[in-house]
């Protein structure tokens, strides 16, 4: 199974020098309640967060928000459900990888995943309706930073995996991490994908990759009335 991430080609080369792909903080995602997050305290029977646990923690609401801003991520697209391949997507394209100066990464899904100690993979669920994020009080009784975090594991797919469904387009499959900076993509890489096979970026691409990888162009074919995209090998 493969993934697709879309880039620039100046960060192409970074990642595929370094063989890394660093991960983002959620601060700098393009979606707002991503950005935001909505999240709360649930009292329940006990009586909330004691004053000692304050001082040493400040506010509450603030002291979680601060765990999650500890967890990066890197997001990738997957293929679609009608078949289509997650390369072929023009609005990706468009809005990631600066249509024909950016390039797309396809990964081989299960080698990237190989060194996954540390990481937490899962596919993103569009909704209209955001989940909001409650942790118990019961949290800040003793180790807050140790108790917050299992809470924030435990709640991942609220907190990591859910968007609004305005975004369901992007198809997305991310990789999270409080422990790690970047995942390794040693060997991992599949194929890179060019929107123009004769430009001065696609030739420096050749170059750079000596035919390590395949590098395929993306093109228009029409079939009757209608116009797609699809998929060509480098002459």
């Amino acid at each position: 199974m493969n993934i697709y991430h879309y880039t620039t080609l100046e960060a192409f080369i970074r990642i595929w020098l370094s063989e890394e792909l660093l991960l983002g903080e959620y601060k700098n995602m393009n979606d707002l309640y991503e950005r935001q997050k909505f999240c709360g305290i649930d009292i329940g029977p006990n009586s909330g967060v004691s004053k000692e646990i304050r001082k040493q923690i400040g506010d509450p609401i603030d002291f979680i928000f601060k765990q999650i801003a500890k967890f990066r991520q890197i997001s990738f697209c997957n293929d679609f459900k009608d078949g289509t391949k997650g390369c072929l997507s023009s609005m990706m394209w468009g809005q990631y990888a600066k249509n024909e100066k950016g390039v797309c990464i396809e990964f081989d899904k299960e080698k990237l995943l190989e060194r996954k100690n540390g990481y937490i993979p899962g596919d993103v669920n569009y909704d209209v309706n955001i989940p909001f994020i409650t942790i118990s009080s019961s949290c800040f009784a003793k180790e807050p930073d140790k108790e917050i975090r299992t809470a924030i594991i435990d709640n991942k797919d609220k907190v990591f995996f859910s968007k609004h469904k305005h975004w369901e387009y992007e198809n997305e499959f991310r990789i999270v991490s409080d422990s790690k900076s970047s995942i390794s993509i040693k060997k991992a890489i599949s194929c890179v994908y060019v929107q123009n096979p004769y430009s001065t970026d696609t030739k420096l691409l050749k170059k750079l990759i000596k035919n390590k990888v395949p590098i395929r162009y993306i093109d228009l074919v029409t079939d009757g009335d209608y116009v797609s995209l699809c998929i060509k090998n480098l002459e």
